[in-house]
C-alpha cells in the first residue's frame, strides 16, 4: 500500500487528503478505511493457527457459543463482499490468505464507490469502515 502526504489545505482538519493513485481528493472515510486496512492486515497476520481457532475476548456470540477468530474473519469477509462486491461468494483459501482476502475485499469495495453518486458513495465507504472497525475490535 502506498503512502500519501497531505498537501496544503488538505488533511484531517479539512476532511480530505491527496492520494497519488486517485485523481482527486480522498475523503476522511477513505483515509480512515486505509488506516483500518493496515491495522487489520497486521492484526490478522499476527494470529497463529491456535489463536485463529480460539474465540477472542470480544468475539461475537452465536447459538453454538462464541465464534472463533477464524469464524469472525470469515463472517466479515462475507459482509465486505455484500457491501462492495455484489455479495459474491468468498472462497476458503486457508489461514495464510485471510489477511489478503480482507484487504482485497475492502479495496474492491472502495473502488466500487468511484462511479456512485456522492451520497451513496459515502454510505458505502462508511459501511465498509464500520465493518472493518468491528472486525478489528472483535479480533482483539
Amino acid at each position: 500500500m502506498k503512502s500519501y502526504k497531505p498537501t496544503a489545505g488538505t488533511g484531517p482538519t479539512s476532511g480530505t487528503r491527496v492520494h497519488p493513485d486517485y485523481h482527486g481528493l480522498m475523503s476522511t472515510a477513505e483515509a480512515d478505511l486505509e488506516t483500518e486496512v493496515r491495522r487489520l492486515r497486521i492484526r490478522i497476520i499476527g494470529l497463529n493457527p491456535r489463536q485463529l481457532a480460539e474465540a477472542g475476548p470480544n468475539s461475537p456470540a452465536t447459538d453454538a457459543g462464541t465464534m472463533s477468530r477464524r469464524g469472525t474473519i470469515t463472517e466479515a469477509l462475507a459482509q465486505f463482499s455484500a457491501i462492495g462486491s455484489d455479495g459474491r461468494s468468498v472462497p476458503d483459501l486457508g489461514d495464510q490468505s485471510l489477511a489478503d482476502q480482507v484487504v482485497v475485499l475492502i479495496e474492491d469495495g472502495m473502488a466500487s464507490t468511484k462511479a456512485l453518486p456522492e451520497e451513496s458513495r459515502q454510505e458505502r465507504l462508511e459501511a465498509l469502515l464500520e465493518t472493518a472497525i468491528r472486525l478489528r475490535r472483535e479480533l482483539a
